[in-house]
């Protein structure tokens, strides 16, 4: 018997054409899904209609919602309504579940609704939610008046008399969807459907529209404005179509790993093609996308605005001749008045007020931005007025229409070439003229006095406006292979045309080729290390670009996303700024200095240990490395002493315990005590020297769940090592201290062989629990540099984040006789970094051009084993 024998007739046409249309669009043919889909399910009801034979009663059945508007997508829900005049029959219910359980059966996502037009009223008074739908009943079989005498019910007692309610009711809901789903027009992994710029932005302009027209107002939107926003959302649909087919189920997020494929669907690119080709594809695609979501969020806006403002403050005065303002915006009081500086100084008001400009204002602009480009460029007055923009309150306000209107892009065609520049990785969260245009609105946040510490550093800057525009300018050399360099270069190009002096142009340009240079730094060199301080601060010259460059750093860090911009990169980012600020002000650090100091401590960790035999701590300290005194302050270095005399006291327990061939082997203690960031914490674990020691540790973290921030290795001469990681908070529902047992446990089975950390880390790399949500597959990079530091070899190896991952490469490194003093994890371009400070067995750096090449060669093959 066959498994569809029980569907009927209809069903199983259904079933069939919906598995060839799968197919047809699962091979890239997903341009007319939507319209064919609808047209399936269409069909279905009218003969499942026919095949429950007549009915005694009169009715509608009505498609609602994304069925009703004839956009079904993969994974869409169906939602109907079984519609009636009075009042609902007793037959009703049972006519419903004929029509929809063979559709339960196929699997579909059902909604369905049985009211009478009087139902339909009341509730659409009552939920915003039920109107909306409504607004975008179809009729699909049935009869025609129950469905006439709906409309004519429903436009005269819903809509003519809910608009300001409804639009109030959407503005509520939209506050809510920002908060969710976030500004999709800008994200890197959109929310298509909810997040801002998103298809339900299109609905909203749609039901409003058709709202005016009922109350008879003038509309906003121009016919080809309302045909350019049908084409954008058939677009969003035919994505969110590929997006599900890639995904294999429902989902509106476009996560990293579903793009590639997504893009696929889409024709950005073939099933052949490299991953460079790509990633490259990728970007063109999300490019395509913002700028589609970029124009539904703005008419969304600005529907809103004119024609259902919410309650507004008293109006401003404006400063500039030929503006006037209403609670719909900024307008030109006559097209004449629309000239080149008038359209800035527009822009100019609607930074201070934070009134947007009137959507005919931008339609003025919109349909020539290069005539009133041409009518601005190369004036000293036109940047000074862009730099009042930048700095003044409500910047994000005029940013964003500078960038609608495409006035931007026009008067700098160095933005307009990297404004849509997408880089595919999980580092960045917007595009390149959408980063740049935050980092400016933060850097004017800071100059106002927003954040105690940057409002105080920023109060020191002596020219803001230099801040800012580097601030414009810092990526818009994207795409060299030196964007710093390249950014540095048109900086000089374009202040010098717009007339700026030499001494203000040197000073953007240093910021925007150094404005990496505090957080590479923070995030890769051991900030114990003299010489690290010391580059950073013969680089910067004085206190004065060294603030501007924390400021800077810190927008540029903040724009870019989490993962750039955390407590723990802040205090990085924070302790190099200080240690430099200190080197500035005070003078270049010498080796008596040094010595001073290292004697110093000494004698402060004697003080602090006062309870233990002088003879036991002066020996302690003569193991220690010299570098654990300028790492180390004296209360950290008693606490280590204090750890090492109870490590060795249970290793003795444990000796006396078992053979000597394994006494003590595995011993470990753990203290705890909390990082020097929000949420972090700072685990310093003493054990027996042995190889691997450091490589076990990071796997037993990061087995438990731990995120390792970062780590100094402490190996001293008597054959104790006390290391210190920085890590993340415990998982949730666990008590830290219940963790750090667990961690300990995990050491010592794995060091006496009672645990194999690989195959257990692989085991959890694999788990659903704990693989989360993939990133972009990038090909792996090392990078052996031993200029970086005058004691140790500096290996970075950059490659997409897993379980594990320090673990394998702290497996290699020793597997090479390479001893890591110190470990620091961070995120460069999209990659998840970690940065060794290594030595050989004799105490050197990795010289040797064929073991470097073997290392490299090892470190990319442990990179991409998993």
């Amino acid at each position: 018997m066959q498994p569809d024998c029980h569907l009927p007739e209809s069903a199983r046409r259904l079933k069939q054409a919906r598995a060839d249309l799968w197919a047809r669009a699962g091979a890239g043919a997903v341009g007319g899904f939507a319209w064919e889909y609808t047209h399936l399910v269409d069909r279905y009801f009218e003969s499942r209609i026919r095949e429950a034979g007549p009915q005694r009663f009169a009715f509608t059945l009505v498609a609602v919602g994304g069925y009703g508007r004839g956009r079904l997508c993969p994974g869409s829900d169906v939602d109907v309504l079984l519609l009636f005049k009075h009042r609902i029959p007793s037959g009703a219910e049972q006519f419903i579940k004929t029509l929809l359980f063979p559709l339960w059966d196929l699997g579909l996502d059902l909604g369905h609704g049985v009211r009478t037009v009087a139902d339909c009223v009341t509730l659409a008074r009552k939920d915003f939610q039920v109107l909306a739908s409504l607004m975008d009943a179809r009729p699909l079989a049935g009869d025609a008046e129950v469905f006439d005498t709906f409309k004519t019910t429903f436009a005269a007692r819903v809509l003519r008399k809910s608009g300001e309610t409804f639009a109030a009711s959407l503005r509520e809901h939209n506050e809510a969807r920002a908060a969710q789903y976030g500004d999709a027009s800008a994200l890197l992994e959109p929310e298509l459907k909810n997040g801002l710029g998103g298809l339900r932005d299109g609905q909203q302009v749609a039901w409003l529209t058709r709202m005016l027209q009922v109350l008879q107002r003038d509309p906003i939107f121009l016919p080809e404005e309302l045909a350019r926003l049908r084409e954008d959302q058939a677009f969003l649909n035919r994505v969110r179509t590929a997006l599900h087919l890639a995904a294999g189920r429902k989902t509106d997020r476009l996560f990293f790993d579903l793009q590639p494929p997504t893009a696929r669907l889409m024709g950005f690119a073939s099933r052949t093609a490299s991953p460079e080709d790509t990633g490259l594809a990728v970007e063109f695609f999300l490019s395509r996308l913002h700028q589609a979501m970029t124009r539904i969020k703005a008419m969304r806006e600005a529907l809103f605005q004119e024609a259902f403002p919410a309650p507004a403050a008293p109006l401003p005065e404006l400063s500039i001749r030929n503006l006037a303002a209403g609670p719909e915006g900024i307008r030109f009081e006559r097209q004449a008045a629309a000239t080149p500086d008038n359209v800035l100084g527009a822009f100019l008001e609607s930074a201070r007020t934070g009134l947007p400009l009137t959507w005919g204002a931008r339609r003025m602009i919109r349909r020539d931005p290069a005539r009133f480009a041409a009518g601005l460029a190369g004036r000293r007055e036109t940047l000074s007025i862009l730099v009042e923009i930048f700095l003044a309150p409500h910047c994000r306000t005029a940013l964003d229409g500078l960038l609608e209107t495409r006035l931007l892009p026009s008067l700098f065609p160095e933005f307009a070439e990297v404004e849509h520049l997408i880089q595919f990785n999980d580092y960045h969260v917007h595009p390149v003229g959408r980063h740049t245009l935050a980092t400016v609105a933060l850097l004017s946040d800071f100059v106002r006095g927003d954040g105690q510490w940057t409002g105080e550093l920023a109060a020191k800057v002596a020219d803001p406006a230099r801040l800012v525009l580097a601030g414009f300018f810092h990526d818009l050399g994207k795409g060299a292979p030196d964007h710093s360099g390249a950014g540095a270069a048109m900086a000089r190009e374009v202040l010098a045309r717009y007339g700026r002096v030499p001494e203000a142009i040197e000073d953007v340009a240093f910021l925007v080729e150094h404005h990496l240079l505090l957080p590479k730094t923070a995030t890769r060199r051991d900030l114990s290390d003299e010489r690290a301080v010391s580059d950073v601060a013969a680089v910067v010259g004085d206190t004065a670009r060294l603030d501007m460059l924390h400021l800077l750093s810190t927008a540029d860090s903040m724009a870019t996303g989490p993962r750039a911009w955390n407590s723990w990169t802040r205090s990085l980012l924070g302790e190099l700024y200080f240690k430099v600020r200190n080197l500035l002000r005070h003078g270049p650090l010498a080796e008596p200095d040094a010595a001073r100091r290292l004697a110093d401590s000494k004698l402060a960790v004697l003080a602090a240990l006062p309870d233990l035999d002088p003879e036991f701590v002066d020996a302690a300290m003569r193991a220690m490395p010299p570098r654990a005194f300028l790492a180390l302050t004296p209360e950290a270095i008693a606490g280590h002493v204090r750890l090492v005399r109870k490590l060795w006291a249970a290793v003795a327990e444990d000796r006396m315990r078992k053979p000597s061939s394994i006494g003590g082997k595995g011993v470990n203690l753990i203290e705890a005590a909390p990082g020097r960031a929000e949420n972090t914490y700072k685990l310093t674990i003493a054990a027996v020297d042995q190889p691997r020691l450091f490589a076990t540790i990071a796997g037993a973290l990061s087995l438990h769940g731990l995120n390792i921030l970062a780590a100094d290795i402490f190996s001293w001469k008597d054959g104790t090592a006390v290391d210190v990681f920085t890590v993340g908070e415990p998982p949730e529902n666990l008590y830290p201290e219940e963790v750090w047992a667990r961690v300990g446990r995990s050491v010592s089975y794995a060091m006496v062989g009672k645990l194999d950390l690989a195959a257990r880390l692989e085991e959890r790399g694999k788990s659903p629990l704990t693989r989360g949500r993939g990133r972009p597959r990038l090909g792996p990079l090392v990078t052996i540099d031993n200029q970086a530091s005058d004691f140790y070899t500096v290996v970075e190896v950059a490659a997409t984040d897993r379980t594990g991952f320090l673990f394998d490469m702290a497996r290699t490194l020793a597997a090479h006789g390479l001893s890591i003093h110190v470990a620091m994890i961070t995120t460069i371009k999209g990659r998840a970094a970690d940065v060794f400070h290594v030595r050989t067995q004799d105490g050197r750096r990795l010289l040797d051009e064929a073991r470097q090449d073997a290392l490299r060669r090892d470190l990319l093959a442990a990179s991409t084993a998993r």
